[in-house]
């Protein structure tokens, strides 16, 4: 039986104990054993009453980790482009009845428009099209982009504790979108780098690192979360030294 494509109960993780239902794409989410390091990541820094920012939350494994964590007197919310995704997210959420989350299905980029997604056989793999081309493209759809510094600023989102950026080669997009509210708030930053040629990882990554320490961050890795695939993945979360 494909576990990965049924509701189950995780039994592994931070996430034990709440209910998910997959799309097929990774058994791993069943499991609760997906991505650990970025589990065990949120778990040392999320607390009741956080905000939490999911961007790029693909199906909501870790929004429902977080809104677990944040409680009822905390807020996630869900940034999710690809339309079969967000609304997995938002049964995801129905399942474990939370109700501080929300769910936005934009791309989250550096400016409010529009824009080209290109979609991926994996659920995961979807990037805007200025951002690269997925290896299993399946193909394209127009889509709403957001800035999270116009969010904030029109108080549409409440200001973030703790962001997790996985975007798909668009992170330093994302970035760039909201360095204004980085800078008012500080808040932790986590982030993934993927790609499959090296050179091209080290790029992004290097990009990233070098915006981010000049805000006044301090980055750490996190501990590989992808050790034996050909594909190159990192993650790494980042501290305001202001704090």
């Amino acid at each position: 039986m494909n576990l990965s494509n049924q509701q189950v109960t995780l039994n592994h993780g931070v996430g034990a104990g709440l209910k998910f239902h997959g799309d097929g794409s990774n058994p791993d989410f069943a499991r609760g054993t997906y991505e650990l390091p970025l589990q065990n990541a949120l778990a040392s820094c999320l607390n009741r009453d956080h905000i939490f920012y999911d961007i790029g939350a693909n199906i909501g494994f870790f929004t429902i980790i977080a809104a677990k964590l944040v409680g009822p007197s905390g807020q996630v919310y869900a940034f999710e482009p690809v339309p079969n995704n967000a609304d997995i997210i938002r049964r995801n959420v129905e399942l474990n009845s939370f109700s501080n989350v929300t769910v936005f299905p934009q791309a989250v980029s550096e400016s409010t428009g529009t824009g080209e997604l290109l979609l991926a056989h994996h659920s995961g793999g979807a990037t805007l099209a200025t951002a690269g081309t997925p290896p299993d493209l399946r193909g394209e759809m127009t889509v709403d982009l957001v800035c999270i510094d116009d969010l904030v600023s029109q108080k549409t989102l409440k200001p973030p504790t703790v962001v997790k950026i996985d975007v798909e080669g668009a992170e330093i997009n994302v970035l760039r979108g909201m360095i204004q509210t980085i800078k008012e708030y500080q808040p932790i930053l986590i982030y993934e780098v993927d790609d499959g040629n090296q050179e091209s990882f080290k790029l992004k990554n290097q990009t990233i690192e070098i915006f981010i320490d000049s805000l006044g961050y301090k980055i750490m890795p996190l501990e590989p979360a992808y050790p034996n695939i050909p594909w190159y993945v990192g993650h790494a979360i980042a501290f305001s030294k202001l704090n």
